[in-house]
């Protein structure tokens, strides 16, 4: 349990309640002595409530009177107790509210023990206060605030209790019931010899539960103690507060919430923010590491890997999420076996499921599913030019899906006649299908349209049971409080009837020879506009306005969304000039749903869902091509630059820049490294070996990523890792590392500015500029093996400096000045001739030429205390 206690809020405002009944019986009670109160002529309903009132306030009256109007001196003093065990109930009440809630957290002052910092404590307070309110859960205050009063009669205070000054008193008392702060941070800074040496000792004080909780937080600077320190006060306040009942710390409600899971999620999803996907990803990692079961922290991750189009690994985290629906396989399977009007679908789990967001999660799997002409492709993909790694993660992957989906989708094949096979499955025949499935999603098989439609299928099935899971009986909210759930029935509907069977079409229409037979057909493909409209509004039912009106517009907005990528893939059956009208119809409809979308009330819509709905959305791929949309486009997304033609997959030149932008920002920091380690010789040996040693490992990775395209984020996250140990963190902000995912955008407004025409032949110059130089990188950079060693390769020398230096640091002769001053210019050389390789404009022989001016060492030769080598 954690050591802050949950504050019991329903339990003090039942009390509250109960006390307030109490009180308001007994006032009732001493009106039923004088004269009886009769309403007439008035409305039965009305009449009892009305009598009560006016006989309370009778009641009230006499309390207040004196002389024999008034009432007996026991009546008032009961109510005198009843009224101050009342203010103590809701005192109490307010306290456990604003601490679930909770109000400000006050930051008091830092103060120090160790001397000369009363000067930097005024910044390090403003940075734990600027740390607390980037969480985005609670707001700290800088204003001065008194703690809470400890009982009742330090709540009373200077209230006077003159029976005729007790109206203003009352007004007084009501006003200090209301708390200012319900949690205090304080902070000690502190100093030791031992490494880290710079801590700060926290104490979180809850005012509610009068508890407090405390913790001495390490690091190598005051800045990283500091910020460990607001990531270890929300970690303490979360499970005790309403934040802990809210995705994704649900399971961490009055539990102790390690630090480094909230710093771990909190530090991913500001990266993910700045579109620094590979350490967002890495960061996800780690606190699923530490928190293997959270669906919420799978599907961030999953979220990331869409927008940088691995479909296939999404599919694998999707399908991993969906699995922690609290059941085993065979629960699992025989409700998947359930019909839709099976009413223990209803009574079984149905909400649970509904509120924990496992819907939100299946409904992403089923459509990664349904984009299949690229998980498909993914999933029959052969590198070339090969990238062993991710061909390995790939075949991984296979081995373990493929028959995860052949134990889960198999029932969508009953009755489908597959290409080879003279009759159609049984309704019996489980074995026989899931054989077939885990015979083609195989590694000997692997047909992309047999893969593709398998995958359609299995979409569509999915979409069904959505369909038949989502809550029949959702609480009416009010207009003006914002749902947990995105989705809603008649969004499943669309993607059920429409989008999904669309798709299958589509699938059905290109696998030609491989196609499975269906029972029934789905959509014709091509679908023509007015079809699709037809179905659309069916799909939508009836009472759209008063749905519209009960959810105050914004639960609709998925739905016109949906609608639109619907229409949006219509338009892949429409190539050729024949179908332009047919084409430009399509466009109008979808155009039309994504301005509904835009126009409903959702705060912070266009900012949110900008960079999927102009390039990441797969569905979306040739509308963004046409001009309706492009106008849409100008109106809701004001730009500077007037190009707006994307090419239809966005995501490989901005791979292609990011990966220029992460090398040469590498290659710039190293530069100035071994600049800066010029500066530091002599040093001793064992210095240099730590110099050579992550020399070698950083090349080795630079050699990875050229050899691969750039295109494993693994391997340009372990570039990041290697260039963070070595260099100073100044040094990697001064250079833009990490840097972010440019989007498709921030290229075209480049490409504009050197030409006017031809931006798009501009961006794909660049590219295969780009490759070109990666390959000439690639083949500089490699160690080679099997005979055909690359003397040259800075991996080799720089693995034959460390090697050269651990034989002379074994002596007491220390390495000469000179060489070690030529190897550290030699490096310098060759990491700016990395970035003038990177530069198109720069010539594709620069490295090349940097290493064969390279010095290698020949000898160690000890002359004396200093020793000697020579290169």
């Amino acid at each position: 349990m954690s050591s802050l206690r949950a504050p019991h809020v329903m339990r003090s405002a039942a009390l509250t309640v109960a006390v307030l009944i109490a009180l308001a019986a007994v006032v009732h009670a001493v009106g039923g002595q004088g004269r009886s109160w009769e309403t007439t002529g008035w409305m039965d309903v009305v009449q009892g409530p009305a009598e009560w009132f006016m006989q309370f306030v009778e009641g009230a009256s006499r309390l207040v009177k004196g002389g024999s109007d008034g009432a007996l001196f026991s009546a008032r003093l009961g109510c005198l107790l009843l009224l101050i065990l009342l203010f103590v109930a809701l005192r109490r009440w307010m306290l456990m509210y604003y601490a679930h809630k909770p109000g400000a957290v006050d930051v008091k002052k830092l103060v120090s023990s160790a001397p000369g910092m009363e000067q930097q404590l005024e910044g390090l307070t403003a940075q734990l206060r600027k740390q607390l309110s980037e969480t985005y859960l609670y707001p700290p205050t800088a204003l001065p605030a008194e703690a809470p009063a400890d009982n009742f009669l330090d709540l009373l205070g200077d209230v006077d209790l003159e029976p005729k000054r007790l109206g203003t008193s009352l007004l007084r008392l009501f006003s200090r019931l209301r708390p200012k702060i319900a949690y205090t941070v304080r902070g000690v800074l502190r100093r030791r010899e031992q490494e880290p040496g710079f801590g700060v000792t926290v104490t979180v004080t809850s005012y509610a539960i009068r508890g407090s909780r405390t913790e001495s937080i390490w690091g190598p600077a005051w800045e990283d103690a500091i910020q460990e320190a607001g990531y270890w006060v929300m970690a303490t306040l979360v499970p005790v507060t309403r934040a802990g009942r809210r995705p994704p710390w649900q399971g961490w409600c009055g539990r102790d919430l390690p630090p480094d899971l909230f710093a771990a999620y909190q530090q991913a999803r500001e990266l993910s923010q700045e579109r620094k996907f590979d350490d967002a990803l890495d960061r996800y990692y780690e606190a699923l590491r530490l928190d293997p079961t959270n669906l919420y922290l799978r599907t961030q991750i999953a979220g990331i890997q869409e927008q940088l189009w691995l479909h296939l690994d999404a599919l694998e985290t999707y399908y991993g999420a969906i699995r922690l629906d609290g059941r085993n396989s065979a629960q699992r399977d025989a409700r998947t076996g359930m019909r839709s009007w099976d009413p223990r679908r209803t009574l079984r789990h149905r909400y649970g499921w509904w509120r924990s967001g496992l819907l939100e999660a299946r409904f992403r799997y089923a459509v990664v599913l349904g984009v299949a002409e690229r998980t498909a492709e993914q999933w029959c993909k052969i590198d070339d030019p090969p990238c062993p790694r991710r061909a390995h993660a790939r075949q991984q992957i296979r081995q373990a899906l493929g028959p995860a989906l052949a134990a889960r989708h198999w029932r969508a094949f009953r009755g489908l006649m597959p290409p080879g096979r003279a009759e159609p499955f049984g309704p019996d025949q489980e074995g026989l299908v899931r054989e077939w499935l885990e015979t083609e999603l195989g590694e000997e098989r692997r047909r992309y349209p047999v893969v593709r439609e398998i995958f359609q299928l299995a979409c569509r099935e999915e979409m069904q049971q959505l369909a038949a899971d989502y809550p029949r009986m959702i609480r009416l909210r009010h207009p003006f409080v914002r749902a947990h759930g995105t989705l809603t029935r008649t969004s499943l509907r669309l993607n059920r009837d429409v989008w999904a069977p669309l798709r299958l079409a589509w699938a059905h229409e290109d696998a030609g020879r491989d196609r499975v037979e269906l029972l029934e057909n789905p959509l014709p493909w091509p679908s023509s506009a007015e079809t699709l409209a037809r179905r659309t509004k069916a799909a939508r039912g009836a009472f759209r306005g008063v749905r519209r009106c009960l959810s105050g517009g914004w639960r609709l907005s998925q739905d016109n969304y949906n609608a639109a990528c619907a229409y949006a893939v219509a338009m892949n059956g429409t190539d050729g000039q024949s179908a332009s009208r047919e084409r430009r119809a399509l466009a109008d409809l979808a155009v039309d749903e994504l301005e509904g979308a835009a126009q409903a009330d959702v705060s912070g819509f266009h900012p949110v869902t900008r960079s999927w709905l102009l390039i990441e959305d797969p569905d979306l791929e040739k509308l963004r091509q046409e001009s309706r949309f492009i106008r849409f486009e100008r109106e809701t997304y004001p730009h500077s630059a007037p190009d707006r033609h994307r090419p239809e997959r966005p995501l490989r030149p901005e791979m292609k820049a990011y990966g220029r932008q992460l090398l040469s920002g590498c290659a710039a920091v190293m530069e100035h490294t071994w600049r800066l380690r010029r500066g530091q010789l002599p040093a001793e040996p064992y210095v240099l070996v730590e110099w050579f040693a992550g020399e070698t490992e950083l090349w080795r990775c630079v050699d990875r990523i050229a050899s691969n395209q750039g295109r494993n984020w693994r391997d340009r996250q372990r570039l990041l890792q290697r260039v963070r140990e070595v260099a100073d963190t100044r040094l990697l902000v001064r250079c833009g590392l990490p840097s972010s995912l440019p989007e498709m955008d921030d290229l075209l407004d480049e490409a504009a500015w050197d030409t006017v025409d031809g931006v798009q032949e501009r961006i794909s110059s660049f590219e295969e500029t780009f490759e070109k130089r990666l390959a000439a990188l690639s083949l500089a950079v490699a160690a080679g093996a099997n005979g055909s060693a690359n003397r040259r390769s800075p991996i080799r020398l720089s693995t034959q400096w460390l090697a050269a230096v651990r034989r002379n640091g074994a002596s007491p002769a220390a390495v000469q000045q000179a060489a070690a001053q030529q190897a550290c210019s030699d490096y310098e050389t060759a990491w700016r001739a990395v970035r003038d390789l990177l530069d198109p404009d720069e010539s594709g022989a620069a490295l090349s030429d940097a290493l064969r001016r390279f010095h290698a060492p020949r000898a160690l030769i000890g002359t004396g205390p200093r020793g000697t080598m020579t290169p």
